[in-house]
């Protein structure tokens, strides 16, 4: 997948949580940034700043699934979107 594609879906995660009342993103704060900062936030990790969103993605992952003890069949930025495009109904 792409970053462009990569970022829509984390754009749709961002619009799905707020729909959930689950985050309310701030003005000047694109939905995108909201999923991500609500993502890192509900697992009580920190996000790491200025890394790039396939390394955003992966830390996420690895930190998700060592956590709940989690297998993943790869560990990539798609499969990372795509759990949390499936545990919040995102289409």
């Amino acid at each position: 997948m792409n970053e462009q594609h990569c970022l829509q879906k984390i754009r749709d995660l961002g619009v799905r949580l707020q729909e959930l009342k689950l985050l309310q993103p701030l003005p000047g704060k694109s939905y995108t940034t909201a999923a991500l900062n609500y993502l890192y936030e509900s697992h009580q990790l920190q996000r790491p700043a200025g890394a790039p969103l396939e390394l955003t993605l992966r830390t996420l992952g690895e930190a998700i699934a060592s956590k709940y003890q989690l297998r993943f069949q790869r560990l990539d930025a798609d499969s990372v979107l795509d759990y949390f495009c499936r545990m919040y109904r995102v289409h």
